[in-house]
């Protein structure tokens, strides 16, 4: 469950998927209307399983936001209307098994680890590009989710703390600069300053219409400065990551996300060569840099994969 769509999947034993929905998430109002769409969309898989001879084995959530050790919502500053949100009362009215609640990008690199990209690896980072930024961290093989549930909160990371940069106010964080909601923002006005031809006719000049696929198409369309919007800002992202392969000497880094998702090579490449370009050689001699492999349903099976195995709780 992201900022932008939200997904339902349900996975057989194999954790292939059996059938989906997807639904995006603010066409809910409030807590109400999206407690409405969870029931709905649940009863419906549940009804698939029972008609496929799958017996549920639990639910795990993958939810964009901090979370509270019972399962609650603390806060997610791209779904404000879920704020105190309490996932297994709602669930627990509809279906009678266990709820396991994990941050989005803590599932989807979970998800990575034990069934895509990752798998075999002991210590990666993950870093998930969508409305905003997300990391998180599998340490010597298990999920590392910190002392409040908390780690990997890189989008909010200081950029820029000493002063401003180019178009960028003093003290931006990374979600500032590199998130989804920032390049599409950015590509809007170059739209509108009539640099972005392509994206102008494809998506006008409302951010809210400029997607991350449009910005892919955009740019294979000729758009020059939306290609170097996107690399500009996806190469900050591995200058900031570059403190974190210093530091934590990872094996892997593994990225996802819309962003990713709509422009693999592109994101790829920029990330890589900026912490190539920043890090120590000792820390990046046998560091890979790769694209999930499951891809936008990385955070629902990972999710699913947890929650038949509670005990990799960090």
């Amino acid at each position: 469950m992201g900022g932008t769509k939200t997904l339902f999947v349900l996975f057989d034993k194999r954790f292939r998927a059996v059938d989906e929905i997807k639904v995006k998430t603010h066409d809910s109002r409030n807590s109400e209307d999206f407690a409405g769409v969870i029931a709905e969309s649940l009863k419906i898989l549940a009804k698939k399983a029972k008609r496929t001879g799958l017996a549920l084995q639990g639910i795990g959530i993958g939810c964009a936001g901090s979370l509270t050790r019972e399962g609650n919502i603390k806060e997610s500053l791209n779904i404000p209307f879920l704020k105190g949100f309490s996932f297994r009362s709602v669930i627990s009215k509809e279906i009678g098994t266990n709820v396991t609640l994990l941050n989005d990008v803590d599932a989807g690199l979970y998800g990575e680890h034990q069934l895509g990209a990752a798998k075999g690896r002991r210590n990666i980072i993950g870093i998930f590009v969508g409305t905003g930024i997300g990391g998180a961290l599998i340490i010597d093989g298990k999920l590392y989710r910190g002392a409040n549930s908390t780690a990997g909160n890189i989008g909010h990371y200081f950029v820029f703390p000493a002063g401003p940069r180019n178009d960028f106010e003093a003290d931006s964080t990374l979600n500032d600069v590199a998130s989804g909601t920032a390049i599409a923002g950015a590509a809007a006005t170059l739209a509108a300053r009539k640099l972005a031809p392509h994206l102008l006719k494809l998506s006008g000049t409302d951010v809210q219409n400029v997607t991350n696929d449009i910005l892919a198409e955009a740019i294979a369309k000729g758009d020059q400065w939306i290609e170097k919007l996107v690399r500009s800002r996806c190469h900050i992202l591995g200058i900031i990551l570059s403190n974190l392969v210093d530091f934590l000497n990872p094996e892997m880094i593994v990225l996802g996300g819309g962003l990713t998702k709509a422009m693999p090579a592109i994101v790829r490449a920029e990330v890589e060569a900026g912490i190539r370009a920043h890090s120590t050689s000792d820390a990046t001699k046998n560091l890979e840099v790769v694209v999930a492999k499951l891809k936008d349903r990385a955070v629902a099976a990972g999710a699913a994969k947890f929650a038949t195995q509670p005990y990799n709780a960090a």
